[in-house]
Formats: structure tokens, C-alpha cells, sequence
């Protein structure tokens, strides 16, 4: 064989033993996730804080299941920038449907580079409670969310908890891809950084102790970070607190409608990874099990070992994220298995994308990622304005 043949097929054994791993890594995950569902009910006043931006066709249903929750006292208070955004409105149609509840709008933003940090340290302000669970407006939740997301907290030493999530949306092409990448891509990544000791907490939920996120320096500390949750939680960990990773899910309601937007918004998320851990993105180059088997395939011509490992590799990885969506919970995933070839090659060509440039697209708006995970905003490109000379014979 080739060099380039005996490289491929030393990576795709490695691959295999990766996901072995990453099976033992969910094993290990679900014992000890155990505990947090074994103490206690614990049920602090809480405010849950939304940060919201433009109105999707989902967001009102979303939000509403907050108001909803099992919980005996708990405040919300939604985030804008300005006063004219349609979240705005929605907000306000959820005050009058829900008069019994503590429902807050706030409306500016602080001097932050993430708008959502900025809407974030506005909001605080308003903040009632000692205890804040925070998430994503696509969020939609069960209404006993708060009582699980807050239960950890009740230990002295953890001053975070956060959980897995899931996606959900209508049929199509677009949102099995984004429920694949979630499902096949993060939820490993989530179970092997919980074995090796990332403590990092996960956007979609978090719930903090008020006392630990001001111990950590507030949201101030990633005003100008793009991967905002990923600093929090290293910053609540450095301080000292303990994060719980809880194996309960919430759902993330995709909105993506082309595959054009679910491919800007994985650059995004791969471009935040290398920011956050670029030795260890690189290292994932190596695990890119489908991919190096099919390199195999084409560098020995087809010919044996390379059908072997590629129905190796294939096997395996199909039969490790099977028995990984059932072990929290997912058993509808693997339904939609039969695209996970063809996802995992678009999941080497991001890798690939992620070190051709810097720039990022994130609500509308263009980003340029430093080496340390600052984003600073790009001017929007200049239109030629309209000329009113009339035209030439």
C-alpha cells in the first residue's frame, strides 16, 4: 500500500477505537448522572433569563412552555434591544396571556460585542432572584425543566448545572441534517469532555447560582466572546464551583429551511470550536473516522483491506451512536441514520473550512474570531448608491 493508504488505514483503526471510547464515555456518563436525579427536590425562587432577538414562527410556543413550568415561584425576564423588535411584541402577548405570572421585558443592551452578552448584563438588572437559569430563545421545555435544571444546585460545591439537548423541527432535508450534527457531533463531543474534564457549560440550558457567575466575574466577562457559554463555564469552574452536566434534554426548535443555512451556522459552530480549543480541534482531524476510511478506499484502489475497514468503520459508528441515542433517551434518532454517511463527510469538510478563515456570520451580522475567541464585527459591504443621472442615448 501507498503511505498515504497505510496512514489512512492506521486512522480509521483509530477511529474505531475512538468510538469505542466514546461508548464507554456514555456508559460512564449516565452512571454517574444518576446522582443529580437522587437528591432531593430543591425549589429556590428562580429567574429565568431569555434573551430575544426578531420573532420566529415557533417563538411564542416556545416561551410559553416557561411560563408553564411546575415551579412555585419564578420570574422571566425577556431580553431586546430595541423596542421595535418583534420579539418585543411577542413578550407582550405572552403578558396578557399569562397574567398571573412575573413576566419582565427589557428593553438596551449593554457595550458588548456578542449582542447576547450585551442583552444579558441589561437584563441582570432586573433580576429578582438568587438563582438564574438562562437559555436560548428556540428553546422549548417540560414543566418540570426548572426543577431539574435547579436541583444540583442545592449542593454547596456546584455553583452551575447545564444538559444535552435535542433538536426538533419540520420535515426536510435541512432539519434532519442540523438534528444529525447535534445528535452524532455534539452529544459525543459533550460525553468524552465530561470524562477528560472540560468543564464548559452548553448555551441551550444553564442555571446558575447568582453568587458563582458574580464569583466568576458576571457576563461582563464575555461581552466580546462568541463562544459566550463555553467562557461562563471555564470561569465558574476557575473560581471553583463544581458543573453539573445533567443527562436530561431540552429541545432546540431548528428553523433552518436550506441546506445553505444549516452549513453557515455549523462554520460558525466549528470556527467557535477552534477558538475555544485549537490544539484539540486539530487533534480531530484524527477521528474523522468515515472520512479517513474513504480515503482508504481511493488510495488502495478499492481494493482489500479498504472495503473491510470501511464496513468496519461504518458498522461501528453506526452501532456506537445507536446505543448512545438510546442510553439518553433519543430513540428516534437513529431513524435517521441512514444519512449519517453523507453527514459525516460535510462534518470533514467544516473541519477542513474552519482553518480557511476567521469570519462568521451570527444573526444577520459578519464576525472575524481572534486566536482567543474575541469576535469583532465587520463593516457590512458597501452598496453602490443609486446613480440618478439619466442613462445615455
Amino acid at each position: 500500500m501507498s503511505w498515504l493508504a497505510q496512514l489512512a488505514a492506521a486512522l480509521t483503526l483509530f477511529g474505531i477505537g475512538y468510538h469505542c471510547f466514546v461508548l464507554l464515555a456514555a456508559l460512564r456518563f449516565i452512571g454517574r448522572a444518576g446522582r443529580w436525579r437522587r437528591l432531593p427536590d430543591y425549589v429556590p425562587p428562580v429567574t429565568v433569563l431569555k434573551p430575544l432577538k426578531g420573532a420566529d414562527r415557533e417563538l411564542f410556543a416556545n416561551l410559553e412552555t416557561f411560563c408553564r413550568q411546575d415551579y412555585p415561584t419564578f420570574q422571566i425576564v425577556f431580553g431586546v434591544d430595541t423596542p421595535d423588535d418583534p420579539a418585543a411584541e411577542v413578550v407582550r402577548r405572552l403578558q396578557r396571556a399569562h397574567p398571573d405570572r412575573d413576566l419582565v421585558l427589557s428593553i438596551g443592551a449593554g457595550e458588548a460585542a456578542n449582542g447576547k452578552i450585551g442583552k444579558l448584563m441589561q437584563m441582570i438588572e432586573h433580576a429578582a432572584h438568587p438563582v438564574l437559569v438562562l437559555s436560548d430563545a428556540d428553546i422549548r421545555v417540560e414543566p418540570t425543566y426548572l426543577r431539574t435544571m435547579v436541583r444540583p444546585l442545592q449542593r454547596a460545591d456546584v455553583g452551575l448545572s447545564t444538559c444535552l439537548y435535542r433538536g426538533r423541527g419540520r420535515p426536510g432535508l435541512a432539519t434532519r441534517l442540523e438534528c444529525l450534527f447535534i445528535d452524532t457531533d455534539f452529544v459525543p463531543m459533550v460525553l468524552i469532555g465530561d470524562w477528560i474534564g472540560i468543564r464548559a457549560a452548553y448555551g441551550a440550558s444553564i442555571a446558575f447560582k447568582r453568587d458563582a457567575l458574580e464569583a466568576a466575574g458576571g457576563f461582563a466577562v464575555a461581552a466580546d466572546q462568541l463562544a459566550d457559554d463555553y467562557v461562563l463555564g471555564q470561569r465558574v469552574a476557575a473560581a471553583g464551583w463544581k458543573i453539573a452536566v445533567l443527562p436530561d434534554m431540552v429541545e432546540t426548535v431548528l428553523e433552518s429551511e436550506t441546506v445553505g443555512e444549516v452549513w453557515r451556522h455549523q462554520m460558525r459552530w466549528a470556527r467557535t470550536y477552534r477558538a475555544c480549543q485549537p490544539f484539540g480541534w486539530l487533534l480531530a482531524a484524527v477521528i474523522q473516522l468515515t472520512a479517513w476510511a474513504c480515503v482508504l478506499w481511493l488510495a488502495n484502489g478499492g481494493a482489500s483491506p479498504a472495503p473491510e475497514l470501511l464496513a468496519a468503520a461504518l458498522g461501528v459508528r453506526l452501532s456506537v451512536l445507536t446505543a448512545v441515542m438510546l442510553l439518553v433517551g433519543r430513540r428516534d434518532a437513529p431513524l435517521r441514520f441512514w444519512l449519517l454517511p453523507a453527514k459525516d463527510l460535510v462534518t470533514s469538510a467544516l473541519w477542513l473550512g474552519s482553518w480557511l478563515g476567521r469570519e462568521v456570520e451570527w444573526g444577520g451580522r459578519r464576525f472575524r474570531v481572534e486566536s482567543d475567541g474575541r469576535m469583532i464585527r465587520l463593516p457590512a459591504p458597501a452598496c453602490p448608491a443609486p446613480s440618478l443621472a439619466a442613462p445615455s442615448p
